[in-house]
């Protein structure tokens, strides 16, 4: 069965429809998100060092930056998830959240009955209506219950680990470093001189201020760039893959999928039509 997506957009981020048949390595967003599953195989999750087995009970709820993957091992078959890629801004100020509080206290989001339903029939309450204000606004109540929910799942003022702070000034400057170097191919080993560390110093501080490797870290903003340029550019494949460093198009292609579960085509696709 074909990798499938389908977005909707508005002032809260976006909305992805994924039927997903492979594993996904472990990533991470800039966005916070919310995991739905649907119908089919739900796999589980593991989100930083936490465990959430999908379920018409269960969701998951993921940090900023926040490591993650998705094993659906061993599976008959793909499963059909919503995934709410939420806008950071947009959900702090909606919640009066502070800027280093996690928005999701647990990654585990404890389902009631009627918020799965609603959660299911988001898709029938678009059809044809991707465009309708009304739409967006039960986007947006749907998102503000799923997060009252994680909420009651486990009060925020239990989660101490702070989000998205990084005090060392090697590791801030090493995230420049990548971030202007986003459309080359990178040498960590080199990366780790530039700021006066070996090399396993400088793994190791990294993801003792960040929780990431700096690899996942890397492929983050490479998956971020891939995401602009297969929405806003005219640029063929073979020309997005050698932008990201990639020396073939199936490479990065492989990478993609990997990463989002779906096809960079398809993403594409997708994308343009509700662009």
């Amino acid at each position: 069965m074909a990798n499938s997506i389908r977005l909707l957009r508005g002032a809260f981020g976006h909305v992805s429809v994924l039927t997903v048949a492979t594993n996904l390595v472990t990533h991470a967003h800039a966005e916070p998100h919310i995991i739905v599953w649907l119908d089919g195989t739900a796999g589980e999750m593991t989100i930083g060092s936490e465990r959430v087995k999908l379920g018409p009970l269960t969701a998951a709820g993921i940090n900023p930056l926040q490591p993650h993957s998705h094993d659906l091992s061993g599976s008959a078959g793909p499963g059909r998830f919503l995934a709410f890629y939420i806008d950071p801004l947009w959900v702090r100020v909606r919640h009066g959240l502070a800027a280093q509080m996690p928005i999701f206290p647990t990654p585990e989001i404890r389902l009631e009955p009627w918020l799965y339903r609603a959660s299911a029939g988001l898709l029938d309450v678009c059809e044809g209506y991707e465009d309708d204000p009304l739409v967006s606004y039960e986007i947006e109540r749907l998102i503000d219950s799923l997060i009252e929910a994680a909420d009651v799942t486990m009060p925020r003022e239990c989660a101490v680990r702070r989000t998205g702070a990084v005090p060392d000034y090697r590791v801030r400057k090493a995230i420049e470093i990548m971030k202007e170097r986003v459309a080359e191919r990178i040498c960590f080993d080199e990366l780790a001189r530039s700021i006066g560390l070996s090399r396993p110093h400088f793994f190791a501080l990294f993801k003792e201020q960040t929780n990431l490797t700096p690899n996942v870290y890397w492929n983050t903003l490479r998956m971020e760039e891939a995401l602009r340029q297969l929405q806003w550019s005219e640029e063929p494949l073979t020309s997005v893959a050698g932008n990201l460093g990639f020396t073939t198009q199936g490479n990065f292609s492989r990478f993609f999928r990997d990463h989002a579960g779906v096809p960079p085509t398809l993403y594409r696709e997708a994308a343009r039509a509700t662009a």
